[in-house]
């Protein structure tokens, strides 16, 4: 029987679910705009998905919680409430994979990664199952069961929060030791910052979670679920915005940054100018030659694409310099820069270089 203080600490997250979960559901609209195919986007499929999960959980509870279910909890409710929070955890998972997909070079691991990870918490799911509902009905199937579910329970939570900041792992580590050490993009580099701090928030939320637990309403634990997954599924809309915006980035625009090489990070349409350098032939009709030569980090040709979803759909990430030759005829021009010439050369001209050593670079169709 739930008293007003627990009516109370429910409504209090509730209202957060609803607040926050607004927040949510504009910046999915607006992604699931920006994908010019959202029908055939599996990642929109699992962010709705996930939205909708926590929405009944939430709706479910609350009415648990205010008595329209009784007294007592039957069957077809505590099925349900595990049957969304198996959706809840399952694609939230699967998103923080999809974003993997996107910077990582091989897709055998990614496929490993993504099988693997379902399959565990698969098992976590099943195990739940078997025990939560058992325990949980008044009076309950066995005593062995209560005693078994106020251990196997903050268990499964722990193992969850473990395989989410495994991948979070995972994720920066790849981006710090194969763009940014390996090939030199240092753009990247905040992307795994970010990644790191958002990572601590998302344990934090685990962990109030577990700590929850020790309330002694266990309805009021349920109407906690929302808001924690509601806060982790922004957590992996603002990582895709971010990844986006990195990758449209057009680098360096003006001239005075040019000694230090910093690379772009763009679609590879997207060009930016880094250097340039002249050539003179000392004629009376001298013909000035303008070398402008710029450095792009794309992927595999598609830069119309407008978001998070076309980033899987890559056949390399790359570097790439493109050169473009003028021609004037000016011997005034030609005599005043002949001097500057002299000191420029094709030398800082970066050959392209390939961020895949395997050809088999993730596509489209990944998770």
């Amino acid at each position: 029987m739930s008293n007003i203080t627990d009516i109370q600490v429910a409504s209090l997250a509730a209202g957060f679910s609803m607040g926050f979960g607004i927040l949510t559901v504009w910046e999915a609209i607006k992604q699931t705009r920006r994908n010019r195919h959202p029908l055939r986007s599996t990642y929109i499929y699992m962010l709705w998905g996930e939205i909708i999960a926590n929405v009944v959980i939430l709706i479910i509870g609350y009415l648990w919680i205010d008595g329209h279910f009784g007294d007592r909890p039957s069957v077809p409710l505590l099925f349900f409430i595990l049957f969304f929070w198996v959706f809840e955890i399952q694609f939230l998972m699967q998103i923080i994979i999809n974003r993997i997909a996107v910077i990582a070079e091989c897709q055998d691991d990614i496929r490993k990664l993504k099988y693997g990870t379902a399959i565990i918490i698969t098992a976590i799911n099943i195990a739940v199952f078997c025990i939560f509902i058992p325990a949980h009905l008044v009076p309950p199937v066995s005593p062995l069961y209560v005693e078994i579910n106020k251990y196997w329970d903050r268990t499964s939570k722990c193992l969850i929060c473990v395989v989410d900041a495994l991948l979070n792992y995972y994720f920066s580590r790849t981006v710090r030791k194969r763009l940014v050490e390996q090939h030199g993009l240092v753009k990247y580099a905040p992307l795994a910052k970010f990644n790191d701090k958002l990572m601590v928030v998302s344990i934090l939320m685990d962990i109030m979670l577990i700590c929850l637990m020790s309330y002694p309403n266990p309805i009021v634990f349920v109407q906690f679920h929302p808001v924690t997954y509601m806060v982790k599924l922004n957590i992996e809309m603002s990582m895709a915005t971010l990844i986006t915006k990195v990758a449209r980035d057009a680098g360096l625009g003006d001239e005075e940054t040019n000694d230090h090489h910093d690379p772009s990070l763009s679609y590879a349409n997207n060009r930016s100018q880094v250097g340039r350098s002249n050539i003179h032939h000392s004629h009376n009709d001298a013909v000035a030659l303008e070398t402008y030569h710029t450095t792009t980090i794309g992927y595999g040709g598609r830069g119309s694409e407008e978001d998070f979803e076309a980033l899987k759909n890559v056949n390399g990430i790359h570097k790439r310099v493109d050169v473009r030759v003028e021609s004037t005829t000016n011997s005034e021009t030609a005599s005043n820069e002949i001097d500057k010439a002299r000191g420029r050369s094709f030398d800082r001209v970066e050959d392209e270089l390939s961020l895949t050593n395997n050809p088999g670079h993730p596509r489209g169709g990944s998770l």
